[in-house]
């Protein structure tokens, strides 16, 4: 699957009983351009902590005192943090310093993963989130007894997996969790759709989804655009420009019938499907300037998926340049701004955000 600056990031696999899990109070990871750490806090003090650099690995065991595991509750004890899912963690077009952190907090009956991939996404809990990379930074000044890296390196995850359900005598093997992590918004792997919900009405399925990322020498957009073959449509558009916060507007509407035929005849335009996907040579990324658009088309013959890229046709070594040239998509652009963009009458709050990723 081809990528755009994607990091694969594989979430810890836990698997214990409920009173087990409730042993462990936080685990933290904090990846810098420099180095890595990481650290498994209990609740009663005893933590588990790894430091990467280069070549070299620490792996360290020891206990902090339980004044110190209170002052980390109260931490992540604050609402802010307490309330905040993934889904409001705003991860911006343009990241500035290289730095991605991951907390896995027990928040008593259940798991809050929290994945920031910018410094940036990590402000709205700037205070605590700083606190918290500060006593992992701070961890290796206490009393410890250090292991090889054969002996105890294991991605500070608990010996075992840690569920809050009753366990399966004979579990099935649990395969790895794979999660996109979008420092850009990739427009090259797109979540999947979520399986439409059946009702009393015709289910509706998926004529058109649009991802589209634009990164110029001073700002930056990308935005999506889901359209169901009944016109029903989703629009989420974000901008950023250089130094400044990102920007989001969500919308909602309905093309009519006179539209969603002007929209078809554009899609079964020679030009556009004509066009098939060659995927790239082994982890080719694709080039940051220029414009990369992911379209994927419903076909009689089964979904239609293509890349287009201002950047096709040219050489950059093992750079990705997509499928054709964007321009091929020029008049599909026109009816989204014309259609689509600018119909503000359905704007929807930030939380109705989805990626896209939910029929309308």
């Amino acid at each position: 699957m081809v990528r755009l600056l994607l990091f694969i990031f594989v979430a810890a696999s836990f698997a214990t009983s409920q009173a087990d899990s409730r042993n462990y109070l936080l685990r933290i990871s904090h990846h810098t351009f420099d180095d890595y750490s990481c650290a498994l806090l209990q609740t009663n003090g005893a933590f588990h902590m790894e430091f990467q650099r280069g070549d070299d690995i620490h792996v360290f065991e020891g206990a902090t005192s339980q004044e110190d595991v209170l002052r980390i509750q109260v931490i992540l004890d604050r609402p802010e943090l307490r309330s905040l899912s993934q889904q409001q963690i705003e991860e911006p077009i343009v990241r500035g310093r290289t730095e991605k952190l991951q907390l896995t907090i027990y928040q008593r009956d259940h798991w809050q993963d929290l994945f920031f991939q910018s410094v940036q996404s990590e402000n709205p809990v700037e205070e605590s989130v700083n606190e918290l990379v500060r006593w992992l930074d701070e961890l290796h000044k206490l009393p410890h007894k250090e292991f090889s890296e054969d002996e105890g390196k294991q991605n500070c995850l608990p010996p075992r997996k840690i569920a809050l359900t009753k366990r399966n005598p004979n579990p099935p093997p649990a395969p790895p969790v794979n999660r996109n992590n979008w420092g850009l918004k990739s427009a090259l792997k797109v979540p999947p759709l979520t399986p439409a919900v059946p009702t009393g009405t015709a289910a509706m399925t998926p004529l058109l989804r649009v991802y589209s990322v634009a990164v110029k020498s001073s700002d930056a957009r990308r935005y999506c655009a889901l359209v169901a073959d009944t016109g029903r449509y989703r629009f989420e558009d974000s901008r950023q420009k250089t130094g400044k916060p990102l920007k989001t507007e969500t919308s909602a509407g309905m093309l009519d019938p006179q539209e969603i035929a002007e929209l078809r005849m554009i899609l079964d335009n020679p030009m556009i499907a004509k066009i098939r996907h060659h995927e790239p040579r082994g982890s080719a990324e694709v080039p940051m300037m220029g414009d990369m658009m992911n379209l994927n088309i419903a076909r009689p013959t089964g979904d239609q998926n293509i890349i287009l890229s201002s950047s096709f046709g040219r050489q950059f070594g093992s750079f990705y340049g997509g499928d054709a040239d964007v321009t091929v998509a020029r008049d599909l652009t026109k009816f989204l701004e014309a259609h689509i963009e600018n119909d503000k009458n359905g704007t929807l709050g930030n939380s109705a955000r989805n990626d896209c990723t939910e029929i309308p």
